[in-house]
């Protein structure tokens, strides 16, 4: 594994820099997929470390491809535009017998995905052939109803004549319905005016009768009064004439007695 120079390096140290970058195998600038590793992540801050092309500080990363899945190593930290690859691993080549058990396992999972894509596309392929005979059906369909719209037009033009003597007559229908509506509700109102002019004169029949029995209670109190008066000034004379003596008292009982019984 090449050591790679500091950035505290000077301009001529550049020149051996670039010359051995030259020489790096290619496989440095294959930047392999990555997954998330909780205790190895983030930029490199135990050293100086910059990456080839952008001289920026390298990152942690963990691969997850191929032979190397689960291997860490210090790379490229650019996200934009060209990434100048893998610095450096961290971790050895794993044994060969755990490199072919990964190796079979990313051709199992690369097959299983091509025959999702194969699926796929003999899914759209037939999904496409159902489209097509569906839009031919639909066409069919649309050929179907124009043509009982055409025989419903033309057994309309039969009848229309029919239609237009029954519509009519129906509109004479409702016009003498309406008239009779109209003029029961009329009669209506004429029945109600009627009666509130009955219950008016029942209202004043009784006013009248009321006020009449009013002023008959009247004469009769004052007639009652009088007879109290003269009532009493017969009681008054029965005592003076009590008060002379006693030869008239028979007599006198008598018109007592009279007096009493009225």
């Amino acid at each position: 594994m090449p050591s790679w120079p500091n950035s505290n390096e000077t301009s001529d140290d550049d020149d051996e820099y670039m010359s051995e970058f030259s020489s790096m195998q290619m496989e440095y600038f294959q930047t392999p997929d990555t997954v998330i590793g909780p205790s190895f992540c983030g930029l490199v801050t135990e050293s100086d470390r910059r990456c080839i092309l952008h001289r920026q500080r390298a990152g942690k990363f963990v691969a997850f491809e191929g032979t190397d899945t689960g291997r860490r190593f210090i790379g490229c930290a650019t996200e934009d535009g060209v990434n100048c690859g893998v610095l450096e691993w961290v971790d050895a080549p794993w044994p060969v017998i755990l490199q072919r058990c990964l190796s079979k396992l990313w051709d199992m999972y690369h097959e299983q995905n091509l025959g999702r894509a194969l699926d796929n596309e003999a899914h759209g392929i037939e999904v496409a052939k159902l489209q097509k005979e569906l839009d031919s059906l639909a066409n069919q369909y649309s050929q179907l109803v124009d043509d009982v719209s055409k025989l419903f037009d033309y057994q309309d033009g039969i009848k229309s004549h029919d239609m237009d003597c029954t519509s009519q007559a129906i509109n004479e229908l409702k016009e003498k319905k309406k008239q009779l509506e109209e003029q029961a509700k009329i009669e209506l109102q004429m029945e109600k005016l009627k009666l509130k002019k009955e219950q008016r004169c029942i209202l004043q029949s009784q006013a009248d009768i009321i006020q009449n029995t009013r002023k008959a209670m009247k004469e009769l109190e004052v007639e009652k009064d009088l007879l109290k008066e003269e009532k009493k000034k017969l009681e008054n004379d029965i005592a003076e004439l009590l008060k002379v003596g006693h030869g008239c008292k028979e007599k006198l009982e008598k018109i007592k007695e009279v007096v009493m019984e009225e």
